[in-house]
């Protein structure tokens, strides 16, 4: 390990850019929480550690666009991740205005994610600020620490709605460009589970609707 820079501080953990055996790479520190029995957090973060490592290695091995996973520690709680250098594809669509390149780019991005969903996992934390377009015009999907196994389709359906929101609150201009481009790549991938799981969206933000009209109401009311 050489030369680690601070480079994210999140809720769960610590991102550092560094060198590991001379290979640029991202370390990943997950965080102690103070307010969690010891042992529970030592337990959580052990297993959280592992699992993490244990997907993108799945997602590696099936072709999917992720880092190569170089090292894990778990008992410290420590991943070593290859640095996938390119930019963000949250910028690259804030700053285009090339409606072809941002077509593609929503259509890889839902090859990307039916991939995934096809071999059992939800990424949990689907945004364009977790995606990586590289210099070889390639998308490499980052961060797995929400992410878990699953066939469910509400989990499934709940990544698709976490872009989906993170469209309208941050590619709001091309948000239907985007996400129609993604549903068509989504669906060269999950095929007739494609409807299926885009109902359940349609159901999901619907509860959240709900959920907020409640809320606006009791506020009123007070």
């Amino acid at each position: 390990m050489e030369k680690l820079k601070l480079i994210k501080r999140g809720a769960e953990s610590n991102i550092y850019e560094g060198y590991f055996l001379g290979i640029h790479a991202i370390f990943k520190q997950r965080i102690k929480k103070s307010y969690r029995h010891s042992e529970l957090d030592r337990k959580i973060n052990y297993e959280r550690t592992i699992l993490e490592a244990k997907i993108i290695y799945t997602a590696l091995k099936n072709g999917i666009n992720v880092p190569a996973v170089l090292f894990i520690d778990p008992d410290n709680y420590l991943l070593v991740l290859e640095y996938i250098e390119g930019n963000i594809v949250k910028d690259v669509l804030s700053t285009s205005t090339n409606s072809s390149l941002i077509k593609d780019i929503g259509r890889r991005i839902g090859e990307l994610t039916g991939k995934l969903h096809n071999i059992g996992v939800a990424h949990g934390d689907l945004t364009t600020n977790n995606l990586i377009l590289n210099s070889s015009n390639d998308i490499f999907i980052i961060d797995f620490g929400l992410s878990k196994r699953t066939h469910d389709k509400e989990d499934l359906a709940t990544d698709v709605h976490v872009f989906l929101r993170s469209l309208e609150s941050v590619h709001s201009d091309f948000k239907e460009i985007i996400y129609d481009s993604f549903i068509e790549g989504y669906r060269e991938i999950m095929k007739d589970k494609t409807d299926e799981i885009l109902e359940l969206v349609k159901d999901i933000r619907m509860r959240g609707r709900y959920v907020e009209e409640r809320r606006k109401n009791r506020l009123s009311n007070k």
